[in-house]
């Protein structure tokens, strides 16, 4: 053991990487050795030296434990120093070349700050729709969110995520759930007159609250004793209502609710963003008992037919998922024995599913949920372009540095560290962009939020904590993938060729990393781009949709009645009454009555025709059916084909009849003529109902979908009674809508409130995925477009740079502009014309998978990848045009001088 061993741990060289266990053995063994010496040269023999020694240090594992732990307890310190160190010269060095060109700086900054916000802002959507459950939900694991699915005779398939008031009973005995709820939402009336005002109500069963194990934020939940027939009428507020009706005042437990047709005691009120398990704001919550009380029936509460409720279930502890769907299913069957025997519910094969309560991830996501989900992956796509980009700028400008890079590894820098620094650089570039993109998504959120999910109750910012750390993350990365190519390549150069001064090259080295990052960009834009066109199309088409009825200048308007249970014969009457005063209106072209709301509100009854075993497959879900009064088509804007409208003589107790839109009588009777066709309306043994007329195509509950509907008038219904009066007017809606308002509650006690809206603002609604989709497709590609074109542009001007001496070269021996010209635009339409290759071959292959959120389009459409191919080329052109300008103003007698 020599001398220079035992003070090597006094004596240390920064940076050395130690073994720290090494270091204490050895530091050990020769205190070990040096006190066996001394007691040698006091006179002790060899071994008992040894024996000695070993009695005075005693327990040496302990030792070496302890010191083994101080060891590493140092040495992390001084790496972690060290480390820092380093990591304050990176950045510093980073913050100086930044400010050192300030052009570069801003147009990386740019670059990923769009990428990144695209992303940032569809996260916090996405966030609030798939991966956060509802707010205030305890446990919110075991809550489940029960549909049924199953197939029609036909092999269709079907799937009910609303459920009737029977099948909530029925589950209510399953062993598996600890408690089963039901709830649905609704638009009410609060108030009276012209103070009156409509809120979105929440109705819920009693045990909607405890399953939840939400707490309220003032006052208590009702329960089930309270949602029974002839119960007190309890309410609960939101915390939103609460606040900006009542100022967050306490004392408003008590008070008088006057909501709908009855009167309600607030006794509590919501935590602050509870919704229930829906994204839609609710104002106020009621007892699901209140529904039967507004509709003055009951008629839903005993028909399995009527499908209008969310059933949830709190599964018990231990419950197998696949035990529950089986118990579920097995009680949902026996409720509809009857039926499924007749062969009125499918094939009997109906299950159950027990999914997750956030509805965007249930069985039946909206098209908005799926849209989103698309926007998610495009943003991401977006931000893979913006990478791209990123690290076709950091090679450029690594490209420039490339004798400084190696006269620095010249005199020593290890290349370990020179990645490092070139990382640090990228980062701190992708950190600046991250901080531009919050900026981007705090904006770009609000109006995403506003265009795609307009209804949802926003409560939070759209840069929350969770959107903050995603985006701090994803900056993070981004900064590394744009960094890490460009910094081992630049870390790698030729000594021997970047040291030689005055070297001359007759061509400027191309980068293939640089080039192909460029078609991937275009390659990338071409996807975008399909996808974009491709929306496109479907909205244009399907705002072409013939739906049978003319919107434009229609209103709907109903009444809401005052408190009490009005004989259908009074609900005829008062709406008869209304028809008389609207009629009479000079702005009023036509007016009428119907049992049911386009696109809203519908119904379907079983239905029976000679001849026909089972209606066919394409009726399905339907017939539906609505009861009118005269003059209702011609409101409406619908075109008798064929026979005639209904008249007055078609009252109760005359010969029943019927009309039918054209692809009913098509499907069932086909060339044969319809009129004088027999329907039976509720049961194989109902007295006939006669076809009498054939009215155009109607879309009645799906706008996309060609439907079968048919007509009875409402004086020989039994079960539809009035719901809407339609009026045709003109001049200005909005100021037609508030004539007919005040008309309607003039002068007849028994109408509460007419809520009265345009026609084309409930078809609207179910565009809006489309529009949405058409639009932030179209600013992506757009985006994505203007992120490549800038792309080749960087590409040809440093090129353009780089080939100085051989540009000047060409002049000097003849070459004219023209031909300059051509030589840059060569090379941009090939990169371009690759990318473009690439891109419709992925767009080609991968088209499939858009075809959820297209309608009547090819996801294949050969317009579409014309007119993207022509738009890159053209934007390939512009690009190229002032780079190839500056190459063909190029001094040859300065370009062989700069050299």
């Amino acid at each position: 053991m020599s001398t220079f061993d035992g003070l090597r741990r006094v004596f240390r060289v920064a940076g050395i990487r130690r073994d720290v266990k090494t270091d204490v053995e050895e530091e050990l063994d020769f205190h070990f050795q040096m006190t066996i010496e001394e007691l040698e040269s006091q006179g002790m023999t060899s071994a008992a030296a040894r024996t000695e020694a070993y009695r005075r240090f005693g327990d040496v594992r302990r030792y070496r434990k302890t010191l083994e732990r101080t060891d590493r307890k140092k040495v992390n310190m001084d790496r972690l120093t060290e480390s820092l160190f380093v990591f304050r010269q990176n950045v510093g060095y980073s913050l100086r070349g930044m400010g050192r060109s300030p052009g570069f700086t801003i147009a990386v900054i740019a670059t990923l700050a769009l990428g990144i916000g695209a992303n940032a802002t569809m996260f916090g959507i996405i966030d609030r729709l798939l991966l956060q459950p509802p707010a205030h939900v305890a446990d919110a694991g075991q809550v489940r969110r029960l549909s049924a699915h199953g197939h029609w005779n036909s092999g269709e398939a079907f799937d009910f995520t609303y459920l009737s008031y029977p099948d909530f009973t029925d589950w209510q005995a399953a062993e598996s759930f600890a408690s089963v709820a039901a709830y649905s939402q609704d638009e009410w009336t609060i108030g009276r007159g012209d103070g009156a005002a409509r809120v979105s109500v929440g109705l819920a069963s009693g045990t909607f609250f405890q399953l939840l194990g939400v707490q309220p934020q003032l006052g208590r939940f009702y329960g089930p004793a309270e949602d029974q027939p002839g119960q007190s009428q309890v309410a609960v507020l939101s915390y939103g209502y609460w606040q900006r009706q009542f100022g967050g005042d306490a004392s408003v437990l008590g008070r008088a609710l006057d909501c709908g047709r009855g009167s309600y005691t607030v006794i509590g009120v919501a935590p602050e963003g509870f919704t229930g398990l829906e994204l839609d704001a609710v104002d106020v919550w009621l007892p699901l008992e209140a529904f039967f009380v507004e509709a003055g029936s009951d008629n839903r509460r005993d028909r399995r037919t009527s499908y209008w409720l969310h059933i949830i279930a709190r599964l018990n502890s231990g419950v197998d998922l696949a035990a529950a769907a089986a118990e579920a299913t097995h009680l949902h069957r026996a409720g509809r024995a009857e039926v499924i025997d007749a062969g009125r519910y499918g094939r009997g094969d109906a299950r159950i599913a027990v999914s997750p309560i956030q509805t965007a991830r249930g069985p039946q996501a909206s098209q908005e949920s799926i849209v989103s989900r698309w926007l998610a992956g495009v943003s991401l796509v977006v931000l893979l372009i913006a990478c791209a980009n990123v690290a076709n700028l950091l090679l450029a400008r690594a490209a420039r540095r490339k004798k400084e890079i190696a006269v620095r590894l010249a005199l020593g820098i290890s290349r370990r560290r020179l990645i490092g620094e070139l990382l640090t650089d990228s980062v701190m570039l992708a950190m600046f962009g991250g901080a531009a993109a919050l900026l981007i998504a705090w904006w770009g959120g609000e109006v995403v939020r506003t265009v795609l999910l307009p209804d949802v109750a926003w409560v939070d910012s759209p840069v929350d904590s969770r959107v903050l750390v995603f985006t701090t993350a994803l900056a993070l990365l981004t900064g590394l993938m744009a960094g890490l190519v460009p910094a081992l390549q630049a870390s790698r150069p030729s000594l021997t060729s970047e040291l030689k001064e005055g070297a001359r090259e007759g061509r400027a080295r191309r980068s293939g990393t640089r080039l192909a990052l460029l078609v991937a960009q275009g390659a990338l834009s071409v996807v975008l781009l399909v996808g974009a066109g491709l929306v496109v199309r479907s909205l244009q088409r399907a705002e072409s949709i013939d739906l049978g009825l003319v919107p434009d200048g229609v209103l709907v308007a109903r009444l809401e009645l005052k408190a009490g249970d009005p004989a259908r014969e009074e609900v005829n009457r008062i709406h008869e009454r209304g028809l008389e005063r609207l009629r009479a209106m000079p702005a009023v072209e036509r007016a009428s009555v119907g049992g049911g709301i386009p696109f809203m509100w519908g119904s379907i009854a079983d239905l029976y025709v000679p001849g026909f075993d089972s209606l066919p497959s394409v009726a399905r879900p339907g017939p539906f059916i609505d009861a009118v009064w005269p003059d209702y088509f011609a409101t409406m804007g619908s075109a008798v084909l064929r026979g005639r409208d209904f008249s007055e003589a078609d009252y109760a107790g005359s010969m029943r009849v019927a009309v039918v839109n054209e692809a009913m009588a098509r499907g069932l009777w086909g060339d044969e003529d319809p009129l004088g066709k027999c329907l039976q309306i509720g049961s194989d043994n109902a007295e006939c109902t006669y076809v009498v007329g054939v009215v155009a195509n109607r879309r009645h509950h799906n706008l996309l979908r060609q439907e079968w509907v048919y007509f009875i008038p409402l004086t020989q219904a039994n079960d539809l009674w009035p719901v809407a009066l339609f009026v045709r007017g003109t001049g200005d809606q909005n100021q037609l809508a508030a004539m007919v308002r005040r008309e309607l509650m003039a002068d007849d006690e028994a109408v509460r409130y007419a809520v009265v809206a345009p026609l084309q603002d409930i078809i609207d609604p179910k565009l809006r995925y489309f529009r949405l989709g058409a639009t932030m497709f179209t600013v992506f590609g757009l985006l994505a477009l203007l992120v490549a074109g800038l792309g080749l542009f960087s590409v040809l001007a440093f090129n353009i740079a780089q080939r100085t001496h051989e540009i000047g070269v060409r002049t000097a021996l003849g070459a004219s502009s023209g031909g300059i010209v051509k030589l840059v635009m060569r090379q941009a339409l090939s990169l371009t014309a690759i990318g473009l290759a690439i891109g419709l071959a992925i767009a080609f292959v991968a088209a499939g998978t858009l075809q959820p959120v297209l309608y009547e389009t090819s996801p294949r459409d050969p317009l579409v990848l014309i007119g993207v191919g022509l738009t890159l080329l053209l934007v390939s052109v512009v690009a190229a045009a002032l780079p190839a300008s500056r190459a063909a103003r190029i001094d040859p007698i300065a370009a062989l001088r700069s050299e």
